[in-house]
Formats: C-alpha cells, sequence, structure tokens
C-alpha cells in the first residue's frame, strides 16, 4: 500500500505537472504529458521522477505494435497482383498466356500475381497457359493497406487477423514495437486535489520575489547546514590520451624525433629487414592480420637486395644467414603490421649517425583479449645510434625513461630477441598485482645493421604504452584503459609530469 504524507513539499514544477494529470483525470501517455505541460520529454521526465519518488504517481511501460504499409502496398491500393491477374484472365475469355499476362502486368507484378492466383485458387496453369477458375474480390486486405498508410497502432483484433498476418508476411505492412509510458496517480484522487491545492516549495529567496511580492505564494524550504556542495567536473582530457603525450614530451626532451608510417605494411619492414627468417613461427597467419594484395618493392631494390643475400648467405657482417631461398613474393605480401620497431628500423635505412627516432602508434594481432592482452594496443618503439653506444648505455637510457614517466619499481631480465643480441626484458610492478612484462629491447644484430645499411650501433626497445600506463596507475586490467564507465574515468588525477632524470 502506497502511503502519502498529505503536507509533502511539491516545488512548482512538480506541482505544476501533478495539477495536469489532475486535470485529465485518467492514465496519460508520457508524449501527451509533455505537449499539455509544455515541457521537454528530458525535463518532465526528472519532475515525474521526483512525484514517484514521493509516492504519488505510478510509472509504467507498455509495447505498442506500430504498423505502416509499404511502398510496395501503397502500390497495391487499387488492386493487389493476384487480383490483376484474375481480372486480365478474366476478361480474355478466361484463359491466357503466361507470357501475355507478363507483357501486359509486367515480370514483377504478374509473377507474384500468378503464385498468389494459383494459391488462392483462381487460377491454374496448363502448359505455360493460366486458365481461370474463380475471383473473390480482396477488399479486407485493401482496406488495412489503406488503414495503415501513414502508420499507426495496431489493434488487437487486427493484429491476429489471419489477412494482416499475410500482408506483413509479404512485406507490404512493416511493422515494429515501440514503447510507450503510461503516467497514472498513484494515490486516491481526492488526495491528489488537496495536493495541487498547497503552495509550491522555493529553495531560495529572489530579488524578483521580493520586488513583486510574490514570495508570498510560496513555502521555503529550510536550510540543510549538513547537506555536501555539489560535485563538479571539469572537462579534461582522457588520462591515457594523456599518458601518451606525456611519453611523448619525456622523449622530445632527451631529443628523440617522432617519425610515423601506415597501418598496412609489407611483411619486408615488419620481419625481413629485421632478419626473422620466412619461416619464423612469429610470421604464421595464426599470429599476424594478413591483408590482401602485394605491395610494389620495386623502389627499395637496394634493401631487397641487401636482405635476400643476408637471408641466403649472411653478407659481409660474418653471419652464415638462414641458408635458404629466400621469397620476393613473400617479402611483398601487406599484413597489418605487428610492431613498431617495423617503422623506426625502415627510417633508419641509409641514415649517418647519430640518430634518435620513436614512434608511439597502434598494432595489430592475433591475441585473445584478457586483463594482459588485447588483438589491438599501443606500441612505443625507439632506436638510438651512435658511434660508441653499447648495451650498458641502452640500459641506462630505458631506465631514465621509465622512470621519466613514473615508474620507479622496476627489473631487467636476460631475453631472446630475432633482431637484437644481446636482447632484454624490462619489468615494471602493479601493487597487488604483482610484476608485469613491460618492454623488449637489445642492441640490433650486424645482419640487421647490414641490411639497413648502417654502420654504428643500434640500441632498439619496443614498450607496450597500455602495459606502461598499468603500472603507473596501478591497474590490474588492460580493458580498464579504454573503459565507457564515466564515473570510472573521473577518478583518475591529471597525469603527473616528471623531470627527464
Amino acid at each position: 500500500m502506497t502511503v502519502i504524507v498529505l503536507e509533502a513539499q511539491l516545488s512548482k514544477s512538480e506541482l505544476d505537472v501533478l495539477k495536469k494529470i489532475v486535470e485529465l483525470n485518467r492514465d496519460v501517455d508520457f508524449g501527451e504529458l509533455a505537449r499539455v505541460t509544455s515541457l521537454s520529454e528530458e525535463g518532465l521526465s526528472s519532475i515525474v521522477e521526483l512525484l514517484k519518488s514521493k509516492g504519488i504517481v505510478e510509472v509504467a511501460e507498455k509495447s505498442i505494435l506500430i504498423a505502416k504499409t509499404s511502398e510496395e502496398g501503397l502500390s497495391y491500393l487499387e488492386a493487389l497482383p493476384e487480383e490483376k491477374v484474375a481480372k486480365f484472365i478474366q476478361e480474355h475469355g478466361g484463359s491466357a498466356s503466361i507470357e501475355e499476362i507478363r507483357k501486359f502486368l509486367g515480370e514483377f507484378v504478374a509473377s507474384i500475381g500468378i503464385s498468389w492466383a494459383v494459391r488462392r485458387g483462381w487460377i491454374r496453369i496448363e502448359r505455360g497457359v493460366a486458365k481461370f477458375q474463380s475471383f473473390v474480390p480482396l477488399t479486407k486486405h485493401r482496406e488495412i493497406l489503406a488503414l495503415f498508410a501513414n502508420g499507426k497502432e495496431v489493434d488487437e483484433s487486427i493484429r491476429n487477423s489471419d489477412v494482416f498476418q499475410e500482408l506483413v508476411k509479404r512485406k507490404l505492412i512493416n511493422i515494429s514495437v515501440t514503447k510507450q509510458r503510461i503516467v497514472k496517480l498513484a494515490i486516491p484522487y481526492q488526495e491528489a486535489l488537496k495536493l495541487v491545492m498547497q503552495k509550491p516549495v522555493a529553495s531560495k529567496l529572489t530579488h524578483e520575489m521580493i520586488a513583486s511580492g510574490n514570495w508570498k505564494n510560496y513555502v521555503f524550504k529550510a536550510y540543510n547546514l549538513e547537506a555536501l556542495p555539489p560535485l563538479i567536473y571539469p572537462g579534461k582530457r582522457h588520462f591515457f590520451k594523456d599518458f601518451v603525450d606525456m611519453i611523448r614530451d619525456v622523449m622530445e626532451d632527451l631529443g628523440f624525433e617522432e617519425v610515423k608510417d601506415d597501418y598496412i605494411i609489407p611483411e619486408l619492414w615488419n620481419f625481413d629487414i629485421l632478419f626473422q627468417a620466412q619461416d619464423h613461427p612469429s610470421r604464421d597467419i595464426h599470429d599476424i592480420l594478413v591483408v590482401d594484395g602485394y605491395a610494389d618493392l620495386s623502389m627499395y631494390s637496394d634493401v631487397v637486395e641487401r636482405t635476400r643475400r643476408v637471408h641466403e648467405v649472411g653478407g659481409f657482417c660474418g653471419s652464415t644467414g638462414w641458408r635458404y631461398k629466400w621469397s620476393y613474393e613473400k617479402a611483398s605480401k601487406l599484413i597489418l603490421r605487428s610492431h613498431t620497431t617495423a617503422v623506426t628500423a625502415r627510417y633508419l635505412i641509409g641514415r649517418k649517425p647519430p640518430a634518435r627516432l620513436y614512434t608511439i602508434a597502434r598494432v595489430f594481432r592475433r591475441d585473445n583479449p584478457d586483463p594482459r592482452h588485447s588483438p589491438e594496443f599501443t606500441n612505443f618503439d625507439g632506436v638510438i645510434m651512435e658511434k660508441d653506444f653499447n648495451f650498458r648505455k641502452l640500459l641506462g637510457l630505458l631506465a631514465q625513461i621509465l622512470r621519466s614517466i613514473g615508474i620507479e619499481k622496476f627489473k631487467f631480465k636476460p631475453a631472446y630477441f630475432p633482431f637484437t643480441e644481446p636482447s632484454v626484458e624490462g619489468y615494471g610492478y602493479v601493487p597487488g598485482y604483482g610484476w608485469i612484462e613491460v618492454f623488449g629491447a637489445g642492441m640490433f644484430r650486424p645482419e640487421v645493421l647490414e641490411i639497413l645499411g648502417v654502420d654504428a650501433p643500434v640500441g632498439a626497445w619496443g614498450m607496450g604504452v597500455e602495459r606502461l600506463a598499468m603500472v603507473v596507475y596501478g591497474i590490474d586490467d588492460i580493458r580498464l584503459l579504454f573503459s565507457r564507465d564515466v564515473e570510472f574515468t573521473r577518478s583518475f588525477p591529471y597525469t603527473k609530469r616528471f623531470y627527464v632524470r
């Protein structure tokens, strides 16, 4: 049972809406109530919710079936195809060839009409000739088509009729379901009358009220000195976007130049120039995303030749190569890049030291989404080429970058990568989750340097930006970085900027 306090305080807007409901004295559609109150449905919705919370009104939802005659159905208001076919045959002595019917009515109408006329038993077909049997005008069909010409709610009696169901099945009438909200009183009508007679409640006394004397018509709400002020959320950039830009700032402070390339690249850039054999498991279609088509590599003939030679026999760097027949066709196959070392390495081709390059871009792999993996993620790759550069300096640079983006707790671990030697993996610590791998790095192998045409040591790394953000923000699930939960996103502070050390 609904209990209502008759002394309930209602604002002017609540009273205005309640008065209209009382005046109508019936269950009222939400749209109609919006019209008679001159309110938008959004504005009315908040007021109705207030009245509902005070037990004064109820809101019910019901599904409404709306039907509208299709364009094809509108063309049959005078006669349906089967009616046209039956009349044509009847007017031509009771029989007519299929070709005659098609010529007179057109292929589309004739085909439909003949099929339905046969189904209704109006005609029979013998050796390409249609013969008249009987005919009953489809008056009810045409009445229903005309009834829903402009679209309207379907009455229950019509909805269940065979004629209506047939027209829907033939797509001569299209149907859709819409939700209708109904507002009705939750209290007795006499109690509602008493409520609308009371003075509206105002939360503050304004200058206009005093000047006009209108303040006498209001009851003023008492101040709640313990109430908290409203939360204000100023506009700000998404924290992950801000984090990516912070990495860019760090790299520019370290003198690095940002480079970019396309998402779709040939395998040559993604694998071959990095001395990954063409039968390497990471090049299997189960790990990469293949695009239909091949790239024209003719303008890179010198790089292609160096790549072929180093893969097959080893070249001038002292390597023995992979000792197999290198395939130009496979190298030119298009794929979605699986890492951005393909970008930084390509930009090193033919460069003279020193060079400091980095890129931050999306990459794509065949991975199942889980707390630490995603089929599409952001890579932060960098290369540094200097005459006296070595592995020890690379570790120092990586430690400097990690501290500069706010990761203080990290560790290095020996690793293997096809295109670097020595190689290292880096791990960052997520409180409550543990150590998580955030990058791989190392010194480019001599084979890679020869393919690229450079004559100085090159240090390289690849970092997963989402994993870096997990460590910095203490997030235990990579998918939370792209959450649609506004409250979750608001909870993040502005990205802290660290000085490069």
